[in-house]
């Protein structure tokens, strides 16, 4: 069930308080609100931390979750343009970021972290189109996208999100050739690698060979030499769980 926004911090803004009539209410500080007093209480239901707009969640593995609301920098203190971003980044995807990235590693896990990553748009959004929150300085107009918000992580979110970090779910939807944003037939190195990086803590397999010498012999040559040391840093990996 979705909460109210709480009438104090909205009223505040309104004739609560004589002394603040003169204060203007910018449609960031009411989505700001909104999100807080709706969505907020939503994420942490399901086991989710923080506070608007990014939340988290992890399990035992060191698997990650993260909803994340971003706002557009086209947005102005009249109008607000949002869209909520979700994401997934299993722990050995995220190993393999550090190992990566090295010193640029952020601190917090973030949405754009995520192996899978994709976009949840407002009802009525036509298949295949980019749709934003459109939203006014009126509580009325933020509650309003705040709630479908939630209708919209109801639909397509929380129980998504929840089944990929049980285990074996992400190697599920890799194998599906859906990583939300990303498909298998766009982007095959891409999932061959993940698909690999999935299978590397079982030790080394025929499985885990075969996709480590698909991503080697399709990468584009550019990318070469990121290509071999992936493939050796997860046969590495691989024999270690062996050993």
């Amino acid at each position: 069930m979705v909460s109210p926004i709480s009438p104090i911090s909205i009223r505040q803004y309104r004739s609560h308080d004589p002394g603040l009539w003169h204060i203007r209410v910018t449609a960031q500080t009411i989505m700001r609100e909104a999100l807080r007093d709706v969505v907020g209480p939503e994420a942490r239901a399901h086991g989710y931390k923080g506070a608007a707009p990014t939340w988290r969640k992890t399990n035992d593995s060191g698997d990650w979750a993260v909803v994340n609301i971003q706002s557009s920098s086209w947005s102005t203190s009249d109008q607000v343009r949002c869209v909520v971003n979700l994401a997934v980044a299993p722990e050995p995807w995220l190993r393999w970021e550090r190992e990566n990235l090295g010193a640029a590693m952020p601190k917090a896990i973030t949405e754009s972290l995520g192996l899978y990553r994709v976009r949840l748009h407002p009802s009525g959004t036509p298949e295949g189109t980019d749709g934003w929150w459109n939203l006014d300085a009126t509580a009325r107009s933020a509650l309003a996208a705040a709630t479908d918000m939630i209708t919209q992580l109801d639909l397509s979110g929380w129980h998504a999100l929840d089944r990929m970090m049980m285990s074996g779910g992400m190697l599920e939807q890799v194998r599906r050739g859906n990583l939300g944003d990303m498909k298998r037939e766009n982007f095959g190195v891409y999932f061959a690698r993940a698909e690999a990086l999935l299978l590397m803590d079982n030790g080394p397999s025929t499985a885990l060979d075969e996709r480590l010498s698909f991503a080697l012999e399709n990468v584009i040559p550019r990318q070469g030499e990121t290509a071999q040391r992936f493939d050796e840093w997860v046969r590495a990996q691989a024999q270690e769980v062996r050993q």
